[in-house]
């Protein structure tokens, strides 16, 4: 095989392996995860199943490089800017404020990921779980970027930041069916702009480190 032909083979592999990628988003979004399996992935991606086992050796692995997709999730720069120092230098209250306003900016821009957050409450599966561990783990590692700060404040650092996580979960995946929660505008930029605000307070009044 020529150099030319070896570069059009692996172009065509990874042009292949991006449809199913593509193909897991498009279904999970439109149909939740019990439409998910090997035959339907294929037929949504045009391509034969077995090329499915080839490349990713079964819907797992596939599905987990979907989980490690930028479509699926934010990457750590979203989070933490292009220079992190510049979020590190900031008092730690305003540190994580900005940090979790980032967050909610990022999947606010993630259709599919909202369309999958919303599945996830009334789906639990193994494939539910892939994308459960995904997270987890962007977590860990997103927490490895920001200095230990456990012990530099009277609140439960962890908790507190996975509470107002769970709230940004919530309201939205509610956005995608209604305009506010309870008066509060949850799906326009004006509504969220006031959310960071709040975010901001929670931080600066529950994050305040030993005086």
């Amino acid at each position: 095989m020529t150099d030319q032909a070896e570069t059009t083979t692996a172009r065509d592999k990874e042009a292949t392996k991006q449809r199913l990628v593509d193909a897991v988003g498009a279904l999970l979004a439109r149909e939740g995860f019990s439409s998910l399996g090997v035959n339907s992935v294929a037929q949504e991606a045009g391509v034969d199943k077995v090329l499915i086992y080839r490349y990713f050796g079964g819907m797992t692995d596939l599905l987990q490089a979907f989980g490690q997709s930028g479509d699926f999730w934010p990457s750590i720069a979203e989070v933490i800017g292009e220079d992190p120092s510049e979020l590190m230098d900031l008092p730690l209250a305003e540190r994580w404020a900005n940090g979790l306003i980032r967050y909610a900016d990022a999947l606010r821009r993630r259709p599919v990921t909202k369309e999958i957050l919303a599945w996830e409450q009334i789906e639990q599966n193994e494939l539910t779980n892939v994308l459960r561990q995904a997270r987890e783990r962007w977590f860990q590692e997103l927490m490895t970027h920001f200095p230990d700060d456990e012990g530099a404040t009277d609140a439960d650092l962890v908790t507190t930041i996975l509470l107002i996580v769970g709230a940004i979960h919530y309201f939205t995946v509610l956005g995608r069916l209604q305009t506010d929660f309870v008066g509060a505008a949850i799906d326009t930029d004006e509504g969220w702009n006031h959310i960071g605000s709040v975010i901001s307070t929670i931080c600066e009044r529950t994050l305040r480190p030993h005086e």
